[in-house]
């Protein structure tokens, strides 16, 4: 469908993920005992099944279930679903499994993702007031800690947490919630709405609607006299439904054609460009934004009276220096991530091996720009981008290549960091990611498409790596681009 479709989907894939686990993650801080409607005996155990839609159209299923342990619960869930990137369909497997105390504090968890032969797998077991974990992508190992002020609870639902009281309206609980998938942590507010009727395949119900927002995302629940969920909605169009086992795993759901991220997420324009990636100026409005200045990333992306203005950087102003960098100013663009291993001692052999013994940061950045475009093989990937894997395995789209690039870049010195948006291609943009380097200004890269500096039709809507592409689930549905003038 797409020249360059495989160089975008992991994108969307991700935040696929990152949407549907934003509706099941419990509370990492309890509000007091007396204004949270929670005891230790209000959970039944037992399962429940969802099926998994897009705009009315299955394309998966979720299984979860609650066991007693002789010191707590055993929390289990899994998701099935069908996707496809450009021409290649996959089906996704993932598994989240947590050990709790009798209040459902996480003592442990895991989770793992099965998809097209690979798995990427996130754990962690709390020790005192600490959560120490580990990322598993292959045969690589890059463990992880974060500080606990308040116990954590992951991976059932604030809707679990909310059963057995009476909720009424206006009622409000506020929880920090933490997410395996980004690794980060979110403050998370819920709002009690009020009763709704619902039409649903056996008739119309009066159900409890439920507002749960994190930032300026808002997802929506709906809950039984019981506390049980009946509907969630999610980013994305993305919509689950409590079913029966026989239909969550039934209705043919496997045999439809599976849901097309790059195709669906697509913004289509009407001013078509000729040659995109010789463009060196662009000019676009932001439609359906409310503040369309919080995309303005001076001096390259600017804002001005309701237009966007990208201008590449000119080569010839850009400022080069002997590496290592050591301004300490540039300290969180030049550490290792989890998703970014750039002191692991094989990312930093190969950016050594690259560059052999080039100190000057501008050529160096061509070097290693040219060697992550040449050796990493274009295909789709629905995965967990992280360096090392993409080191290994040698191939990826938009995300495999950026991050990898991001790595050897600062494996030797040079502040770098990975950054998302959409690119044009064919008519439309499409969501992408790309990196960013230090040169005296941050110039835009793309390894995928192998460009220094990046094309303008490469428009910023985040900074950051792949746990901070939640940002997107705002923007990615509601954004519209007109293209006022380009050169």
């Amino acid at each position: 469908m797409l020249a360059y479709s495989f160089r975008i989907g992991v994108v969307l894939f991700w935040l696929v993920m990152v949407a549907l686990l934003v509706q099941r993650t419990m509370p990492t801080s309890l509000p007091p005992p007396s204004t949270l409607p929670v005891t230790e005996s209000v959970h039944t155990v037992g399962e429940e099944w969802m099926g998994i839609y897009h705009h009315q159209r299955k394309i998966g299923y979720l299984q979860r279930r609650l066991s007693p342990t002789t010191t707590g619960y055993t929390w289990e869930e899994q998701w099935r679903m069908r996707l496809q990137v450009g021409h290649s369909s996959h089906t996704v497997h993932t598994e989240i499994r947590a050990q709790t105390d009798r209040h459902y504090a996480l003592t442990s968890f895991s989770l793992r993702l099965l998809s097209g032969g690979t798995t990427f797998q996130v754990s962690g077991e709390v020790a005192d007031t600490t959560l120490r974990g580990q990322i598993k992508t292959g045969d690589d190992v890059t463990p992880f800690s974060f500080p606990l002020r308040d116990p954590i609870y992951l991976p059932a639902t604030t809707q679990l947490a909310l059963r057995g009281g009476r909720l009424q309206p206006g009622d409000q609980y506020q929880f920090t919630i933490f997410h395996p998938l980004s690794m980060r942590t979110e403050t998370l507010t819920v709002t009690v709405l009020g009763s709704e009727v619902l039409p649903l395949r056996d008739g119309p119900h009066t159900l409890l609607k439920v507002a749960e927002r994190i930032g300026d995302l808002t997802v929506h629940a709906w809950l039984d006299a019981a506390g049980n969920v009946v509907k969630e909605e999610a980013q994305l169009g993305l919509v689950l439904l409590r079913e029966s086992e026989a239909d969550a795993l039934g209705a043919g759901w496997q045999d439809h054609t599976p849901l097309d991220l790059v195709a669906t997420t697509a913004i289509p324009v009407r001013t078509p460009l000729p040659s995109p990636r010789h463009v060196t100026q662009l000019q676009i409005r932001l439609l359906g934004i409310a503040d369309a200045t919080a995309f303005a990333f001076p001096p390259r992306q600017q804002w001005h009276e309701g237009i966007v203005t990208i201008a590449t950087e000119e080569v010839s102003s850009l400022v080069s220096y002997p590496l290592p960098h050591a301004d300490p100013r540039f300290a969180a663009d030049l550490q290792a991530t989890p998703f970014l291993q750039s002191t692991h001692p094989r990312v930093v052999a190969q950016a050594q091996q690259i560059l052999r013994g080039e100190r000057d940061a501008l050529r160096a950045v061509q070097a290693l720009l040219a060697w992550t475009h040449t050796t990493l093989d274009k295909t789709p990937s629905v995965g967990m981008p992280t360096a090392l894997d993409a080191l290994e395995r040698k191939r990826g789209d938009c995300n495999e290549h950026a991050v990898l690039f991001a790595a050897l870049a600062r494996a030797v010195g040079i502040p770098a960091r990975v950054v998302a948006g959409v690119v044009y291609l064919d008519s439309a943009f499409y969501y992408h990611a790309w990196a960013e380097v230090w040169l005296g200004q941050w110039v835009a890269v793309d390894p995928a498409l192998n460009q220094f500096p990046a094309d303008a039709t490469h428009v910023k809507f985040v900074d950051g790596g792949p746990e901070q592409h939640l940002a997107l689930l705002k923007v990615i549905g509601q954004v519209g681009i007109e293209v006022t003038g380009y050169r």
